[in-house]
């Protein structure tokens, strides 16, 4: 009975730490963003410089700081 006993606190201990271990590198990490566009990216991608221009313009609608209002 001692031995069934052990096993079972070795398997439930086991188990709790596989849990521990994957809630911990379940973290995000820091960096996971896109690369910013640079002229190579767009180059490969096979945007014209007028697109890459297109895609870098904000109009004021779009940003969160609105210095005026």
């Amino acid at each position: 009975m001692q031995l069934i006993r052990s096993n079972a606190l070795l398997r439930a201990l086991s188990t709790c730490a596989k849990i521990l271990r994957s809630w911990r590198r379940s973290k995000p990490t820091d960096g996971t963003a896109l690369p910013p566009m640079t002229d190579h990216i767009a180059r490969d991608i096979g945007l014209t410089p007028h697109q890459r221009a297109q895609m870098s313009h904000r109009w004021p609608s779009e940003q969160n700081r609105h210095p005026y209002l």
